[in-house]
């Protein structure tokens, strides 16, 4: 497995909360089945310090690639 996090700033002069995000891809142990799951997340609610790839959309990501290895076993 492999990913990269980002927040990126969203607004006039990154006045708007950031943007979330994470990307990652997968193969099965056998090299099979690649998977890649790419999340954002806009969040104008969230405090501006909780806003990261890592917080918010790597634990999402996870969640979906886990889902789609497991439905390929």
């Amino acid at each position: 497995v492999g990913g990269k996090t980002g927040t990126a700033q969203h607004g006039v002069a990154n006045s708007a909360n950031p943007y979330a995000w994470f990307i990652s891809y997968a193969k099965l142990p056998d090299g099979s089945s690649p998977v890649a799951v790419a999340v954002v997340v806009e969040d104008e609610h969230a405090n501006r310090d909780d806003i990261s790839g890592g917080g918010l959309a790597a634990p999402i990501a996870k969640s979906v690639m886990e889902a789609v290895i497991n439905s390929k076993k």
